[in-house]
Formats: C-alpha cells, sequence, structure tokens
C-alpha cells in the first residue's frame, strides 16, 4: 500500500482526515477541494444553523440543525480489524469524564463544496512566514491561488522544500524526494510496530518542535488492517502517525485530538513526504455551551434510529455495538462543530476475510434534543 492508497483508506477511519484523500500526489496539492467538491456538496453533510432561540435560564443558544449523512461513491466511514474493542485510536475522551455541558463552534471555514476559505491574505502570510522561519527556510514573495476576489491557498519553496498554507488555517510542507530519518527509525506504512511508532513521533515532535507549537505534543497510534490481497500477500497493519497538543484539560485535549493535530506521511522508502498541521478552530467561533447527553441516553436514541451515518446499513441491534467514543467532527463541509458520540457497529454485510471484521461509524447528537431543530431518523429502503 503506498501513501496515498494509505491515506484514502484513513479517511474512512476518522473524520478528521476526511478530505485528506487526494493530498498525497504534489502535483494535485493546490486544487484538493475541487476533485472532492462535487461529491462533497451532493453529500450535503452540511450542519445549516436554525434562526430560532431557546432561552435557558439567562443565556440563548442558537437551535442546531443536524446534518443529513450519506454515502459516497468512494465508500463509507469504517474501521477494519480483528477485536475494535481492542483498538486505540488516541482519542482522550473515555467513559469517566462528566460534561454537562460542551461547546459548539460555527465553522468560519465552512464551504459546500470544501474549497478553503476563512484567514484573510494577511493571516495566511503571517502563517507562512512563522513555517519558513522554523524551517529555516529564506522564501519569496509566494504564489498566490485565488478563487474569485479572495486569496484561497499560498505556497512558497526553497531548497526543495514547498510549504502550503491554505485559507482554513491548514499548513503543509512538502519535502521534494522525501527526506530521510536516521536509520534507527522505521517509518513505514505498514507493518511498523506501536513501539517504533512511538519512537518515530517522539523524534519528529522534537525536529519540528517550533513549526508544530505544541505544549505538550501527544501521539495517536491508530491504523486499520488491509485483509489479504488473494495473490498469497497477507494482511498488514496500515500505520498512520499523528500528534495533537495535549494541554491536560480534558475539554482542550478533545478538542485539539480534532482540532490541533499534525500528521506525518513516509512515503515507499521510509522517508519523510510530507506534514500536515490542521488548526481548524483558528477560524472558528463559540456559538456557547450546550447541555449534553449521556452515554446510556444516546444507545437509547441509537436504538430508536436517531443517529446519521455514511454506512448503508440499518442497526438493528445495540447488542451489536462494539465501541462509542465522544468526537467532533471535522471538514470544511461542516457549517458548525457539535459533538457526537460515534459507535462502532460490526458489520456482517461485509467481511473481509483473515478474520478480519468490518466496523461501521453510527453518529448520535452529543447536544441535548430541546436545543436540535430537528433529531435525525433513519428510514431506509
Amino acid at each position: 500500500m503506498n501513501t496515498k492508497q494509505f491515506s484514502d483508506a484513513m479517511d474512512r477511519l476518522d473524520s478528521r482526515y476526511v478530505e485528506e484523500a487526494a493530498l498525497y500526489r504534489k502535483s494535485a496539492k493546490k486544487f484538493p477541494w475541487k476533485k472532492w467538491g462535487a461529491v462533497a456538496a451532493c453529500a450535503a453533510l452540511a450542519v445549516a444553523l436554525g434562526g430560532n432561540l431557546l432561552s435557558q435560564g439567562a443565556a440563548q443558544l442558537p437551535m442546531l440543525t443536524v446534518p443529513t449523512m450519506e454515502g459516497e461513491a468512494m465508500g463509507f466511514e469504517s474501521w477494519v480489524g480483528y477485536d475494535i474493542a481492542t483498538w486505540d485510536n488516541g482519542n482522550p475522551w473515555n467513559a469517566d469524564m462528566d460534561f454537562t455541558t460542551l461547546p459548539v463552534y460555527r465553522n468560519g471555514a465552512y464551504h459546500s463544496a470544501g474549497m478553503p476559505t476563512g484567514l484573510s491574505q494577511e493571516a495566511m502570510m503571517e502563517r507562512l512566514e512563522e513555517a519558513a522561519e522554523a524551517l529555516d527556510m529564506e522564501i519569496d514573495s509566494p504564489e498566490t491561488l485565488q478563487e474569485g476576489s479572495a486569496a484561497v491557498q499560498l505556497t512558497a519553496s526553497a531548497g526543495g522544500t514547498t510549504i502550503v498554507v491554505e485559507a482554513d488555517g491548514t499548513i503543509e510542507v512538502w519535502f521534494e524526494g522525501g527526506l530521510a530519518l536516521p536509520e534507527e527509525y522505521s517509518f513505514t506504512d505498514c507493518n511498523t510496530t506501536d513501539a517504533e511508532a512511538a519512537q518515530v513521533l517522539d523524534y519528529l515532535a522534537q525536529q519540528y518542535s517550533a513549526l508544530l507549537d505544541f505544549t505538550q505534543p501527544e501521539p495517536t497510534l491508530s491504523g486499520m488492517w488491509n485483509p489479504a490481497d488473494g495473490d498469497g500477500g497477507a494482511a498488514s497493519y496500515a500505520r498512520a502517525y499523528a500528534l495533537y497538543d495535549a494541554a491536560g484539560d480534558d475539554l482542550e485535549d478533545i478538542l485539539n485530538y480534532t482540532y490541533h493535530s499534525a500528521r506525518f506521511y513516509p512515503d515507499g522508502d521510509g522517508k519523510l513526504s510530507l506534514i500536515r498541521i490542521e488548526n481548524s478552530l483558528s477560524c472558528g467561533e463559540k456559538m456557547g455551551e450546550y447541555p449534553v447527553i449521556t452515554v446510556d441516553e444516546a444507545v437509547d436514541l441509537l436504538s430508536k434510529g436517531c443517529y446519521i451515518t455514511s454506512v448503508p446499513y440499518e442497526i438493528t441491534d445495540v447488542e451489536g455495538v462494539d465501541k462509542v467514543e465522544l468526537v467532533y467532527r471535522n471538514s470544511r463541509t461542516e457549517e458548525v462543530f457539535l459533538p457526537y458520540y460515534r459507535f462502532y457497529v460490526a458489520l456482517p454485510e461485509e467481511q473481509v476475510g483473515d478474520g478480519l471484521i468490518t466496523y461501521g461509524a453510527y453518529y448520535v447528537p452529543a447536544v441535548q434534543e430541546d436545543y436540535l431543530s430537528n433529531m435525525p431518523n433513519i428510514v431506509f429502503d
């Protein structure tokens, strides 16, 4: 599996990286949204903000509309493995965290087709200069990509390194021909162990500390299994290399896990080809603290079909739920960032062999129903 194939597969695993499927090839990096824009628009993954207000004591919170979510041509959100109960994707949330409210944010980088938007050209230039300084690069006037009258991307190159800053706050650093790591590190797409991956992430966090500017880099050692290829090849584990900024506060860690993170991509020779840094809330606006439901209440809603999913199969028995976690969704096509409980359910319709199990992702809004203008209820044909 090459880096682009791995990025495509991981998009189905984690909503944080839903837009990364087209990003690996450098020739496509300047226009990643154009390939997927039509799909994103048709998928209608936007959250609409209602105009009504609901009083809660002295506070007034805007009503929220939960989006629809449909399967796409690329497939549906899933994870492949032997036992998802043993899988640790690095999410800092756990069931012992007792939240009564959680923040909701208006996405200032929202665009129905996924085009970069949000930051001014001046703000993008400031980020580009900071990244260049962190990498000890001297850059000239950057190339500016316009969409209409707005700048949506700045690009600068020097000495085989290219920095791309997009209007939603994303920063990419590309290394032409790949950048070799010291020989003692194993940095591969597949079959790198957790211990080896942890060593690599520790090295990369130190090597690029100025670029990341994280208070406390925290590794997330996630991945998914590829089944045997039918030609004698054994099942293999596709590795992801990611960090988020862990601040020690439960809520901030949960937010940073989704919205303030970095991901490192190896090429086929084990060299570093790309660093991608997310900072989605840099364009966000907090709408308020919304009362939330418990996991048990979410399970009850799940059993009633009150969920959104890209999986084409209805949940008929909540006993089949094998994992739940609190997450925020992250995409330019999400008009509002709100919390969900994500349930992973084994899909007997999607057996892949080798004892591997495909798990589909189903989302129940974590915000109390009184603050939702609609509660999803899935109807399958």
